[in-house]
């Protein structure tokens, strides 16, 4: 990959990035509309299979096994404390993660202009 689409240094650190291989990690998600409102909130938890700085981080799910691919930023990681954390949509209670992140997802602002056919 080009270095112009690698993200830079203070968004990815890659000495994080190589322990979280083989961690497990658990991501909080909030999608929220064009104005800011939050529509849902999901979470997902599984092992670390890849960090990559030209790639990204993907997750295999606990639950599903599928890999979810996410941006090459490493700045919200942080070491989670011991503990139970429950997934509200799921019931599903995670036991000591070795990691935490969150993300919000929002649609884009409306433009104000109509589309015409």
């Amino acid at each position: 990959m080009p270095k112009k689409n690698r993200p830079p240094h203070n968004v990815f650190d890659d000495a994080l990035a190589k322990n979280l291989v083989g961690k497990t990690l658990l991501i909080g998600i909030t999608h929220r509309d064009s104005d800011g409102k939050v529509l849902r909130r999901s979470q997902i938890f599984g092992l670390v299979t890849v960090a990559d700085r030209a790639k990204g981080i993907c997750i295999r799910d606990n639950r599903t096994s599928e890999e979810k691919w996410f941006p090459a930023d490493t700045r919200g990681i942080e070491p989670a404390r011991p503990g139970e954390y429950r997934n509200r949509a799921t019931g599903e209670l995670v036991c000591d993660p070795d990691y935490l992140d969150s993300w919000t997802v929002a649609a884009p602002k409306k433009s104000g202009r109509r589309k015409t056919i």
